[in-house]
């Protein structure tokens, strides 16, 4: 059945957009101010975060390659903390996370006994 199999298809890429969407949160981060001396904020190299910018409101999504003293850098990208309107992290939410993939998995495998049991159905009934 070519509908069954859509169908299930289906379920499957909405049960991973689900898990992927849900896995992440952002977390602001406060920005370093003109102290002395200056304080790091609380990211770490490897860390996505989401830098929002003063002069064109634009938002700069990156993995962080350095921390300095006066910015943030990434690949091809430097942003000074005074340039910056806001500073956000990407972390995974462990217990969210383990609770899409539970949900997840359990989804799956009750589409697949469905659409087994309901082949069963029409071959039982099948003359």
């Amino acid at each position: 059945m070519v509908s069954a199999r859509w169908q299930r298809a289906i379920a499957v890429l909405c049960a991973v957009s689900f898990v992927l969407t849900s896995c992440y949160s952002l977390n602001p981060v406060l920005i370093p101010s003109g102290e002395s001396p200056p304080a790091l904020p609380a990211v770490q190299v490897g860390d996505t975060v989401v830098v929002t910018t003063k002069k064109t409101t634009e938002k700069k999504t990156f993995i962080v390659t350095a921390v300095e003293a006066e910015a943030v850098v990434g690949k091809g990208v430097r942003v000074a903390y005074a340039d910056m309107t806001s500073l956000s992290v990407k972390r995974i939410r462990k217990g969210a996370t383990t609770l899409a993939v539970v949900i997840t998995v359990l989804g799956i495998l009750s589409i697949i006994a469905a659409a087994e049991t309901a082949e069963a159905i029409n071959d039982v009934y099948d003359y």
